[in-house]
């Protein structure tokens, strides 16, 4: 029972959330500027980082995430780290983000337990509606225009059709986010806008300042 109501709270705090940093540090000198940029962001108002690192060795990944948990809970943000569900249980992460290619949404709760946040990337219906049959918790939605919809069409079918929360991503900024809150979006999901801007958390509180 209380496993139970533990993943109800997770999932209403996750309702709520509304602003999503995907990492980056290919363009950071030091490990420590990394850092200090997710907690600029994290002050500026960012609710879920998603850990996503591909140039470090595991244990440095491990070092990172670690200092990054630590940073959400300061801020009361949810920790989650990208496809190594190994990762997200050593440093006790709120959950694990999947790829298309990435292990299912089944497998990964086995590895982390019942409580964790699982989400997915998606592209298109086709990939949003296997993602929600899954079981995910929420879904990031970058949408690929192809020869039945253009971008501005799947933004409007996934606000209107599905019910776990989606963050949409891909290149949102500042110029194009009032356009993007218009069609029903709530959440999104951002890199550069935040990563690279020159202050992360003047760029976050600028882009809450447009979501409802």
């Amino acid at each position: 029972m209380w496993d139970k109501l533990k993943e109800q709270f997770n999932l209403l705090k996750l309702e709520k959330k509304k602003l999503c940093l995907i990492t980056n540090s290919d363009k950071f000198e030091s490990k420590d500027l990394f850092l200090d940029a997710i907690a600029s962001a994290l002050q500026g108002g960012v609710d879920i980082v998603i850990l996503r690192e591909l140039a470090y060795p595991d244990n440095v990944v491990v070092e990172i995430a670690s200092k990054i948990r630590i940073l959400c809970d300061e801020y009361g943000a949810t920790f989650i780290v990208n496809n190594r569900s190994d990762i997200a249980m050593i440093v006790e992460a709120d959950g694990v983000h999947l790829g298309q290619n990435d292990i299912s949404p089944q497998d990964a709760r086995t590895v982390l337990g019942e409580n964790a946040i699982i989400g997915k990337s998606t592209h298109n219906p086709d990939e949003v509606i296997k993602a929600v049959n899954e079981g995910v918790d929420y879904i990031t939605f970058e949408p690929i225009a192809d020869d039945k919809f253009v971008v501005e069409e799947y933004i409007l079918w996934v606000n209107e059709n599905i019910d776990v929360p989606v963050f949409l991503a891909g290149e949102i900024n500042l110029k194009n986010i009032n356009n993007i809150i218009q069609k029903g979006t709530k959440r999104i999901a951002l890199t550069n806008a935040i990563m690279y801007a020159q202050v992360p958390e003047d760029s976050a509180r600028k882009m809450l300042m447009y979501l409802p």
